[in-house]
């Protein structure tokens, strides 16, 4: 069993993009709203928001965000407040998405979706050589009973 751990640099990046809104936010409120009173409470407002997602929520989501993968199966451990597990055999996948930014090596931002019957499991944060590797172990899984499988 292999443990994929969040790529710190999605934290960061994640708190320069709270930042960098909340600041488009408050000029924006700034400028379209006359009245200062209003505009001294919005910021008080969008900069409560902003700080407490960024030093508070965002660094307890990233430390209880983990992977653990199988050779048959990969599991998401995550949650705040309420703790989740979710599992996926790899034989149950239809087909996987896999998402990157720009300079996906250092922001972070590298997310891998499995689809399965019913529903996805979404691998958020991951990696660049983490994200390919996970990626890589869904084509590992054996053929369905009876030897054959469904492509001809």
């Amino acid at each position: 069993m292999k443990t994929y751990e969040p790529d710190r640099n999605g934290l960061a990046t994640l708190r320069l993009l709270i930042l960098l809104a909340s600041a488009v936010l408050i000029g924006a409120v700034w400028y379209f709203i006359p009245v200062k009173m209003i505009v001294i409470i919005m910021a008080a407002a969008v900069g409560t928001v902003a700080i407490f997602s960024m030093f508070v929520y965002f660094p307890l989501y990233f430390r209880s965000l983990s992977y653990d993968s199988t050779d048959r199966e990969i599991i998401k451990h995550s949650g705040v407040f309420i703790k989740s597990h979710q599992s996926v055999l790899y034989s149950t996948v239809q087909y996987t998405t896999v998402v990157t930014t720009p300079f996906a090596r250092h922001t972070g931002f590298n997310f891998v979706i499995f689809f399965v019957y019913g529903g996805q499991l979404r691998l958020l944060f991951l990696r660049y050589d983490d994200a390919m590797e996970i990626l890589g172990r869904t084509s590992l899984h054996d053929p369905p009973e009876g030897g054959q499988s469904d492509v001809p």
